[in-house]
C-alpha cells in the first residue's frame, strides 16, 4: 500500500506528481486520464503492475483529480493501484493545463478582480488557448509576466480573429488593456524562442457608472436652482470628460455651488447661456470647489470635468435673492468689499490690483475666514473683472492651493515651511506667497560659492535668436536646445512666453499639458565671486552689470527651475538649479504647448528631413548632449546642428548617423 503519510488530498501534491503528457495506466481504474509525473520524482509505493498489461491512455483534467476530501487510501482500485516499489522515475514534462486549439481552449474566469494562470509554452507546446465570457461590457487588463524567454500574448474575437496583440522583446512582460463589450474572447499565448513558464494575470473592470449628466451643452442636465440647496451625484473621468447641467433663474439671486467628495482632481466652471466661461474653481488634488457670485435672470450652464483620474463628486447648488451690487452681495469683508469695489471700478482687476488687495486681508496681521473667503471668491469669478490669465493663475496660487507653496527656499541653500492659505494665516506667509508668485522673490537654490545679483541689461537687445543660447554650469542641455529650437522656428513664441511687469520683474509661461502656466522671476541672477554668469550666458564674456547683457535665456532657465517646484515638469519638485539638471524633451511641451514624440533611436535622417521640412522643432542627442537641427541642404545633403554650447556644426548625412543616436521632434497642439 501506498505510503500513508504521503497523502493525495493536498491539490499542491498532485500538481507535482502529476502533469502532462503521455503515460500508460491499467486499464481497471477505469477512468479516461492522461497521468504524467514530472522529473525527478519517484512514486515510492507504487506497484509494478500499474503500467502492464491491459491498457489505454488517460488523461487527468482538473476536473478528474482527487477530491480534496480524498486521500489514497480511500481510492476505490485499493492494493491494486500502488503498492511496492516503481522505477517509474524520469519522465521529463511540464504542466500543460490550457489546450491547443481554439476549440478545446481552456475556460478561465474573468471579472473585476485579477485571476492568474500559470502554464508554460515551447518547442513541444507552441500554443496555449484561454476562452473566456463578459457579461457585461469592461475595460481589460490582460499581464503576461514570469518569462525566462520570449513569449507573446493575443486576444481574439469569438470568431478567432486577432482584435489586440503583445510582441515584445525577449523576457519583457506583455500586456494587453482594452475596452471589450459582452461577448466571448480568446487568449493565445505562444513562444517566439525558447521554453518558458509564464504567469497569465486577467481581470475586466465595470465601466464608468451611468453618466445622468449630459454631454454638451446640448444634452445638459435640466435641474433646478433655487432658495434651498439641490444636490447632484455623478462621476467623470477618462471615459466621461464633460458633464454639463443647465438651469434658469427668473430673478438676479446669489448663486452658490460647490463641488465636494472627489477622490480625484476634478473642476468645475459656471457658464452664460452663449456656453462662454463666467466663473470657474481648479483647485489642486482633492479639494473641494466653490464658485459664489451674484447671477442676473436667465439660463446658465454648470460644467464639471476631471483634470486627472476619474472620480464620483457632489454638486450643491442655491441662489438666494438680494439686493445692493455684486460686491456687497458677494463679499462679506467691508475693508475688502471698499477696497475690491474701488479697483474694479475700470472693469479690470490688475497685476497691482491683486497684490493690494492681498495685502488689504492682512489687516490685523491675520487672514481670517471671511477675508479667505472673499478672496477666492474674487479670484473665481475672474472673468467678470477681466483679469488676465497670469493674474488668474498666480492669483489662484495664492488663494487656494499650489504643491510649490509647501516650501520657501529664497534663493538659500535650505528651505523654510511656507504652506497653502488658511483662516488664520499670518500677514507674514501672506507676503511671502505674494513674493513667491508675483515678486520672483523665491529665488531657487544656487550652486555653492554663487551670488545672487541684480543684473544689468534687456529682456532682449535684437530680437529672438537661438543663437542667443549659451549652456552654462549646469546640465540642462535638453531644455536649452529645446528653446533653441523653438526661436530658431517661431520667435514670437519666446516673446509671448515673458511678460514684463514694469517692476524688474518678468512672469515667464509654461504649459502643463497644453494648459498655460506662470511663475515669476526678478533679475536677480547667480554670479561668480569675479561678477560673471554661472549657468546660462556663461561664456558671453559679459559680467553682470554689462547694460549689453541680454537676459531671456538665463531668467527662462531660473523660471523652469522655479516651477519645478509645483510638480508636473517631471523633475525632483525642488525650487533648485540643481533641480533640472538632467531632463527630458518634455521641456519643449513645457515650452510651446505643443506635443512631442520623445526621443527616437536609432536615428533615422529620412524622417528627421521630413519633420524639419515640415517646420516642425528637430532635436538631436549624441546620448550625453542635446542638439537642435537649425539647417538642411538637400542639394548637399549637408545638416546644420546647434549646439546649446554657443555654437553651430556641419554634418553630412554619414556623419550624422555616425555623432547622433537618437532624434525626435515637436508634433501638434496638446
Amino acid at each position: 500500500m501506498f505510503d500513508q503519510n504521503f497523502n493525495l488530498s493536498d491539490s499542491n501534491v498532485l500538481d507535482n506528481i502529476f502533469q502532462l503528457p503521455t503515460l500508460v495506466v491499467e486499464s481497471g481504474l477505469g477512468r479516461s486520464d492522461l497521468i504524467t509525473p514530472v522529473v525527478p520524482k519517484s512514486l515510492q509505493g507504487m506497484d509494478s503492475d500499474f503500467v502492464s498489461n491491459s491498457v489505454e491512455e488517460y488523461q487527468l483534467g482538473q476536473e478528474n483529480r482527487w477530491p480534496s476530501s480524498q486521500s489514497l487510501s480511500s481510492w476505490p482500485n485499493g492494493d491494486d493501484f500502488l503498492t511496492g516499489q516503481s522505477n517509474f522515475v524520469s519522465f521529463s514534462s511540464s504542466v500543460d493545463l490550457a489546450s491547443n486549439t481554439l476549440a478545446t481552449a481552456r475556460a478561465i474566469a474573468v471579472g473585476s478582480s485579477t485571476n492568474s494562470y500559470t502554464d508554460s509554452v515551447g518547442s513541444t507546446d507552441t500554443n496555449n488557448y484561454y476562452c473566456f465570457s463578459l457579461a457585461n461590457s469592461g475595460n481589460f487588463n490582460l499581464g503576461l509576466t514570469g518569462m525566462t524567454a520570449d513569449a507573446d500574448v493575443q486576444l481574439l474575437n469569438s470568431s478567432g480573429s486577432v482584435i489586440a496583440s503583445s510582441l515584445r522583446g525577449g523576457s519583457n512582460p506583455e500586456r494587453i488593456t482594452r475596452q471589450l463589450s459582452a461577448g466571448t474572447y480568446y487568449i493565445r499565448v505562444y513562444c517566439y524562442t525558447g521554453n518558458t513558464n509564464y504567469n497569465l494575470a486577467v481581470s475586466a473592470a465595470p465601466l464608468a457608472p451611468v453618466d445622468l449628466a449630459g454631454n454638451t451643452l446640448a444634452t445638459a442636465r435640466a435641474i433646478t436652482v433655487g432658495s434651498s440647496t439641490t444636490s447632484y451625484t455623478d462621476w467623470v473621468g477618462s471615459t466621461d470628460t464633460n458633464d454639463y447641467y443647465r438651469f434658469t433663474l427668473a430673478d438676479s439671486g446669489n448663486f452658490n455651488l460647490s463641488l465636494t467628495g472627489l477622490t480625484a482632481d476634478a473642476d468645475v466652471q459656471l457658464l452664460n447661456g452663449s456656453g462662454s466661461m463666467i466663473a470657474y474653481s481648479s483647485n489642486d488634488g482633492t479639494a473641494s470647489e466653490s464658485i459664489i457670485g451674484q447671477l442676473s435672470a436667465g439660463t446658465y450652464y454648470i460644467r464639471v470635468y476631471p483634470y486627472s483620474g476619474n472620480t464620483n463628486y457632489n454638486l450643491a447648488v442655491s441662489a438666494t435673492g438680494g439686493g445692493g451690487d455684486w460686491f456687497s452681495q458677494n463679499l462679506r469683508d467691508a475693508g475688502l468689499i471698499s477696497t475690491a469695489r474701488s479697483l474694479a471700478s475700470d472693469g479690470n482687476l490688475s497685476r497691482n490690483d491683486m497684490i493690494s488687495i492681498f495685502r488689504n486681508a492682512e489687516d490685523g496681521s491675520v487672514i481670517d475666514a471671511t477675508e479667505l473667503t472673499d478672496i477666492r471668491t474674487l479670484v473665481s469669478n475672474a472673468s467678470r473683472f477681466t483679469m488676465a490669465d497670469y493674474v488668474r493663475v498666480l492669483s489662484n496660487n495664492i488663494a487656494n492651493t499650489n504643491t510649490a507653496n509647501q516650501w520657501w527656499t529664497g534663493g538659500g541653500s535650505t528651505r523654510q515651511t511656507l504652506g497653502n492659505l488658511y483662516a488664520g494665516s499670518s500677514a507674514t506667509q501672506m507676503e511671502r506667497l505674494i513674493g513667491k508668485w508675483f515678486s520672483g522673490l523665491d529665488r531657487p537654490t544656487a550652486a555653492s560659492g554663487t551670488t545672487y545679483r541684480s543684473c544689468s541689461g534687456s529682456l532682449l537687445q535684437s530680437g529672438v535668436s537661438y543663437q542667443d543660447i549659451n549652456q552654462g554650469n549646469l546640465g540642462d542641455c535638453y531644455l536649452l536646445a529645446a528653446l533653441a529650437g523653438t526661436a530658431y522656428r517661431t520667435p514670437s513664441t519666446i516673446q509671448n512666453m515673458f511678460t514684463d511687469n514694469g517692476d524688474g520683474t518678468f512672469t515667464v509661461r509654461f504649459f502643463r499639458n497644453g494648459v498655460a502656466n506662470y511663475v515669476t522671476v526678478d533679475r536677480y541672477l547667480p554670479t561668480t565671486a569675479s561678477g560673471s554668469f554661472y549657468y546660462a550666458n556663461r561664456d558671453r564674456g559679459l559680467l553682470y552689470n554689462n547694460t549689453g547683457n541680454e537676459l531671456w535665456v538665463a531668467l527662462a532657465e531660473r523660471a523652469y527651475a522655479q516651477i519645478n517646484e509645483s510638480g508636473w515638469i517631471g523633475q525632483d519638485n525642488t525650487n533648485s538649479y540643481n533641480g533640472v539638471d538632467g531632463g527630458t524633451l518634455s521641456a519643449i511641451s513645457h515650452i510651446t504647448g505643443l506635443s512631442n514624440t520623445g526621443y527616437i533611436s536609432p536615428l533615422n535622417t529620412s524622417e528627421l528631413v521630413r519633420a524639419y521640412n515640415a517646420n516642425q522643432i528637430t532635436y538631436l542627442s549624441d546620448g550625453g548632449h542635446a542638439y537642435t537641427l537649425v539647417g538642411y541642404n538637400s542639394s548637399t545633403g549637408v545638416f546644420t546642428v546647434y549646439n546649446p554650447w554657443g555654437h553651430t556644426e556641419t554634418y553630412t548625412n554619414t556623419q550624422m548617423t555616425s555623432k547622433f543616436v537618437s532624434f525626435g521632434y515637436s508634433g501638434s497642439r496638446v
